[in-house]
């Protein structure tokens, strides 16, 4: 600790600054300090309260934090305030009731935010740098780092290691190979880590996925013999997309298409394209969006993905899924190929397209070696108990009994 003090210190003013620079990208959203509101009576809050700072900037991270800070909301001896932008910040404004404590010069967030007994952060996957506000401002604050993602935290952690600032006393995994994955970058870091369990994923403990497929299937008019498959994209690759509709005219079982790109990505042109693309091999198939995601998600038989937390999202219901990992049609990402989830045997890793109609015609037949062989795999490493947020929430309670 004394090294990574006189580290800061030594620092020129202005290294100092970016070091501890927040983004307030005001495309997105400007950066916020607010405070959570109390989730107990107010006769039960009394007494001097432990304080936790939460960072969060991404949809992703704020998903997998807020039910980790319902958890704490509960506990009349914690107080919370947090450091927000981009869609975490609306996320979180609208699970909870917030006093905006947020200072002229946002650079100065410090002086709201008094001194954390703990910090509570989720890496962003995208633009970085109130993660590295807190570190670089509460070096002597222990830390919890919640991983929404696998690899999300790889270069957060490399960046405390490279400006000798303190790792987090707790990493919260959601996997066993998420765990593998920091282990093989950051040896050091094997005790800290904990398979707790994604906490964005509680809510499927809770979710009646059975009647959200009855209904929606109804919406969508689908006859009780019809398979529906999704296809939730990434980018939207054309010549993938090209390949797949060509291999659709092979399966088998009756089934209808649901096709789900990121909206990013799906500008009117590439939509018009994408209708070109299926409607000359015949397939008519039906937008996500407009349905919207979840709906069809809970609705499909089969889930297909390149990388997409939607994979994670049918695993934990229960879903076939299949990752397509040919690498003529994409890219191999360091560490994520092939996924986590096919290592574990909880989906399909499809190395060749050509063999796409026969896999997905083996996914859809619930009796299918395949299909059992996928089940026993996600219910011994996905498993749906509703507790992972509860786990990262004692977690970050025990760091604050030490304080």
């Amino acid at each position: 600790m004394e090294e990574q003090s006189s580290f800061l210190r030594q620092l020129p003013p202005e290294e100092k600054k970016r070091l501890a620079y927040i983004e307030g990208r005001d495309d997105l959203f400007p950066t916020k300090v607010f405070e959570i509101q109390s989730g107990v009576a107010s006769e039960r809050e009394t007494g001097e309260k432990k304080n936790v700072v939460v960072i969060t900037r991404d949809p992703g991270s704020a998903n997998a934090l807020w039910p980790v800070m319902e958890q704490l909301r509960q506990d009349g001896s914690i107080r919370m305030k947090v450091v927000a932008d981009g869609r975490a910040e609306e996320i979180l404004q609208r699970k909870f009731q917030v006093k905006d404590s947020t200072p002229v010069d946002i650079l100065g967030a410090d002086k709201v935010l008094d001194t954390p007994d703990v910090l509570l952060i989720d890496s962003s996957a995208s633009e970085r740098g109130i993660e590295m506000y807190a570190s670089a401002t509460f070096p002597e604050a222990p830390s919890v780092l919640v991983e929404d993602y696998y690899t999300a935290s790889h270069g957060f952690l490399q960046r405390l290691k490279e400006r000798h600032l303190p790792y987090p006393r707790k990493i919260c995994v959601m996997d066993r190979a998420a765990k593998e994955l920091i282990v093989k970058h950051f040896p050091e870091l094997e005790e800290r880590i904990k398979v707790t369990g994604q906490p964005a994923f509680d809510r499927f403990a809770a979710e009646d996925t059975e009647r959200m497929k009855t209904e929606v299937r109804k919406e969508l008019g689908l006859a009780p013999d019809e398979k529906l498959i999704a296809f939730m994209g990434a980018q939207g690759e054309l010549e993938l997309l090209e390949k797949m509709a060509n291999e659709l005219k092979k399966v088998k079982v009756k089934y209808r298409l649901a096709l789900g790109i990121h909206p990013r990505y799906s500008t009117k042109e590439l939509q018009q394209r994408y209708r070109e693309i299926f409607g000359n091999a015949g397939i008519t198939y039906i937008d996500t969006e407009q349905f919207g995601v979840d709906n069809i998600g809970a609705a499909s038989d089969a889930v297909v993905v390149v990388v997409s937390t939607e994979g994670l999202n049918a695993i934990y219901r229960r879903k076939p899924t299949m990752h397509i990992t040919d690498p003529k049609f994409t890219t191999p990402q360091e560490d994520l190929t092939p996924p986590p989830p096919v290592k574990l045997g909880a989906s399909v890793g499809l190395d060749d397209m050509n063999d796409f109609a026969t896999t997905i015609d083996h996914l859809l037949d619930t009796e299918s070696a395949e299909n059992r062989k996928l089940k026993e795999h996600m219910e011994e490493n996905y498993p749906v108990d509703g507790k992972n947020a509860e786990r990262v929430a004692n977690l970050l309670k025990a760091e604050l009994a030490k304080s």
